[in-house]
């Protein structure tokens, strides 16, 4: 988003928060039953009981949903420890350890699951978060109903546009007396507040812990089952599609300042032609030979927008050598110095005029071999690593295939290869790194990642079979399955931390207070040890997540 659209939402959100704050003091806003805490408004309503008890009353029903919110506490303390290690344990290990470089990613907006906002979530995951937030909400409130806790209200919580869904049961219910009642009567010695519904004299309700943890646990397997099921129904459109063509060329990554980047060549664009020849029979081959001593290149691209256009390249490439377009740290060359943007023209005097001379010359190396590395920025004396399971030489460097444009490009069958790669990642799931593929794919880049198939990737398949009643529509249907799929996965994970006000914080502390029993029978202490102790761990988790989001240019700062 550049700065003048930037600008006109600002403005608007300015315009949007100053009409909430006029309707707020005149009493408007009260009298439909919304309260306003800053730009954020809490629309309530007490209508949805007749849905809820539908969906609720009755033995089967009420057996069903106890039943698949005891399955779903299990699923929630399984990913509350994977969640605790990755975020906690893993996110800074690697922060201290590999040290990233500050990226889009970092940045705060990019944090936030809201379509738009967040620059790697497409507009049209709208409906999977509006999704996302119903069936968590819905769930607390039907298993509450099961469970006989009253839900005083249901609502959204909105900011120009609905961020967030809430469930307000009877908290005394749900909890217990409230502390502040519960002394009061302690003092005066007077017996529990009647339920008023449950007619005179009779005690209000109070869940049990069990049945706490069902209601608490019935907002994430909710999102966990919308996950699966639109998982599934995505990954089944991808073998109901099929590519347009067999071959092509796609734009892996470019080197800052090179002659491609000056033309305007960006990742993750696809050749279809070079100087009027269709690209029909790709290979970095062909292209190097369709390149070698023109002065003038006229490439025909498909942009990431869909878009077919033709990108002018002039004379001024480099002849020999190879472009360096990243150094690994830690590794050989960047002990030695060597960095991105040099052209690696001799090793050990040995010209190296492309690719393919460069490879094979270090395949003829060994581990420990020292080298003198020439480039156009200068001589680099590089003593060589071992690469793993190998005893060959290894550099620590990634070289553009496409020398003298500096371009890395991933050649041949690309739309084939892709597409099968789409498909088996359901067959890795049953490891961790499969589902951490998976949680990365919209923030990885072509081939390794997907977004969505609209407008690029849709430009390359066509849907067969009874696909093709839906035409190119297949496509938007599956971009919504996937982000629908994606983004219930990512709440529902993201709730099954151990952090009170997440969902996982109090599951957490139902979990915590049997075990602290064993050793401490006073009641009152126990329970300020359990709020003690998820109060920490809470403190970490916040903590490991600002570090996330500041980390690398932190880390940056202080090395510089």
């Amino acid at each position: 988003m550049d700065s003048y659209y930037l600008t006109l939402v600002l403005y608007a959100f300015l315009i949007y928060w100053l009409i909430v704050l006029v309707l707020n003091r005149k009493g408007i806003l009260q009298r439909y039953n919304i309260d306003a805490f800053g730009p954020i408004l809490m629309i309530r309503t007490t209508k949805g009981q007749k849905l809820l008890e539908r969906l609720a009353k009755g033995e089967l029903r009420e057996r069903f949903w106890r039943t698949y919110a005891n399955i779903g506490t299990v699923l929630v303390l399984v990913a509350m420890i994977y969640m605790f290690v990755l975020v906690v344990v893993f996110s800074n290990y690697v922060m201290v350890t590999v040290q990233p470089e500050p990226m889009e990613l970092h940045e705060p907006r990019n944090w936030l699951l809201i379509p738009g906002l967040n620059e790697f979530i497409p507009l049209c995951a709208w409906i999977g978060f509006v999704v996302a937030l119903l069936v968590h909400e819905l769930s607390h409130a039907v298993l509450s109903t099961v469970e006989k806790i009253k839900v005083k209200s249901m609502g959204l919580l909105v900011a120009v546009v609905p961020i967030g869904a809430f469930v307000e049961p009877d908290s005394e219910q749900l909890f217990g007396e409230k502390e502040k009642g519960k002394k009061m009567r302690e003092e005066n010695k007077l017996e529990p507040e009647p339920d008023k519904e449950a007619g005179e004299g009779k005690k209000k309700k109070i869940a049990t812990a069990r049945e706490r943890t069902r209601i608490l646990s019935a907002g994430v397997t909710s999102n966990f089952f919308v996950a699966l099921i639109t998982f599934a129904l995505f990954f089944s459109i991808l073998f109901a599609v099929q590519p347009v063509s067999d071959r092509m060329l796609l734009v892996y990554d470019v080197v800052n300042g090179s002659t491609a980047y000056n033309a305007g060549m960006t990742s993750e664009m696809f050749v279809t032609g070079i100087n009027g020849v269709k690209v029909t029979n790709a290979s970095i081959e062909r292209m190097n030979k369709a390149i070698e001593g023109k002065e003038r290149l006229i490439f025909n691209v498909l942009d990431k927008n869909g878009e077919e256009r033709e990108i002018v390249v002039e004379a001024g490439y480099e002849s020999e050598g190879v472009r360096v377009i990243g150094i690994m740290d830690g590794f050989p060359a960047d002990k030695a110095g060597m960095k991105a943007g040099m052209s690696i023209i001799k090793i050990d005097d040995v010209p190296i005029a492309d690719y393919r001379d460069f490879s094979a010359f270090m395949n003829r190396t060994t581990s420990g071999q020292e080298v003198a590395v020439q480039t156009r920025a200068g001589n680099f004396s590089v003593t060589l690593t071992e690469i793993p399971h190998s005893n060959k030489g290894f550099l620590g460097v990634t070289i553009a295939i496409n020398n003298p444009l500096g371009m890395v490009v991933v050649e041949s069958q690309f739309s084939h290869v892709y597409l099968d790669y789409l498909r088996s990642i359901p067959s890795s799931l049953h490891t961790l790194r499969g589902w951490q593929m998976l949680m990365a794919m919209p923030i990885l880049p072509l081939p390794f990642g997907f977004s969505t198939f609209n407008p690029l990737l849709s430009q390359l398949y066509e849907p067969v079979g009874a696909a093709s009643f839906f035409g190119s529509n297949i496509f938007f249907i599956a971009d919504v399955l996937f982000w629908t799929g994606w983004i219930n996965l990512l709440v529902g994970l993201f709730n099954c931390l151990p952090a009170i006000p997440l969902d996982g914080g109090y599951i957490f502390r139902e979990m915590l207070n049997p075990v602290l029993g064993i050793g401490i029978k006073d009641e009152g202490k126990k329970e300020k040890i359990s709020r003690a102790i998820t109060t920490i761990i809470a403190i970490f988790i916040a903590s490991s997540i600002v570090f996330m989001l500041i980390g690398p240019s932190l880390l940056q700062f202080i090395s510089t």
